[in-house]
């Protein structure tokens, strides 16, 4: 069980957001399911699901990542290395300690940004680039239901951070939804900006659980030949 936080009604959306990195910060584990609904053009839209397990110490990961294509994409990680496996491809890709980021944050495109949200703050000492790592929030647009749940809105601008130089690119508009007793986020939508009468959002939906028990047989995974 999480103790819950008191928030007083002065503090700043940003201090909301501290509060959520802190929140993820401190889990001995997590669990989720999820939807990324992707909206481009005039009409046109994907969808995919995905679902996160999550264990601090020993450390145990398991992202699995299912297009609707039928394409598929799960990351694991154990206390030595970090792996990934992907149907399109047929191949496995280890990333050994120390140099283990790098299975999160390559697969940022082909997860739809899934890799780069929630493993972030879970992760947050590793410091590593996502949308949500440099979501500068402007404002809290009030109290919105999150299916039973009741979530501060969250409104501001993300970018992608040019490593050489530090350079702000790809700036956009970013929402989040988080829980105002658990501070677990429930929603994230980015819109980049597209011509009149076209879309470019992603809206990344999630049902989290905080601190659940999880047996070691959910961060099995033996790819298929």
């Amino acid at each position: 069980m999480l103790t819950p936080m008191v928030l007083h009604a002065e503090e700043s959306p940003g201090a909301i957001l501290e509060h959520a990195r802190a929140v993820y910060g401190a889990l001995n584990s997590y669990s989720d399911t999820g939807t990324v609904i992707y909206e481009y053009g005039p009409t046109a839209h994907d969808e995919q699901k995905f679902s996160t397990e999550f264990n601090r110490n020993p450390r145990h990961f398991l992202l699995d990542f299912r297009k609707g294509s039928g394409d598929r994409i799960v990351i694991t990680g154990d206390p030595d290395a970090f792996h990934v496996w992907w149907k399109a491809t047929g191949q496995v890709t280890e990333f050994p300690n120390p140099k283990n980021t790098g299975a999160i944050t390559l697969n940022e495109f082909p997860t739809n940004a899934v890799s780069t949200k929630i493993p972030t703050l879970l992760y947050g000492k590793a410091n590593l680039p996502g949308a949500l790592t440099h979501f500068a929030p402007e404002r809290d647009a009030g109290l919105e239901p999150c299916g039973e749940k009741k979530c501060h809105r969250l409104e501001g601008d993300t970018s992608d951070v040019y490593g050489s130089t530090g350079k702000n690119v790809n700036i956009r508009k970013l929402t989040v939804w988080i829980e105002t007793e658990t501070f677990l986020i429930h929603k994230v939508t980015e819109e980049a900006p597209s011509a009149p009468g076209t879309l470019n959002r992603t809206t990344t939906s999630f049902i989290p659980q905080a601190n659940p028990t999880l047996a070691d047989d959910v961060f099995k995974f033996t790819p298929p030949k």
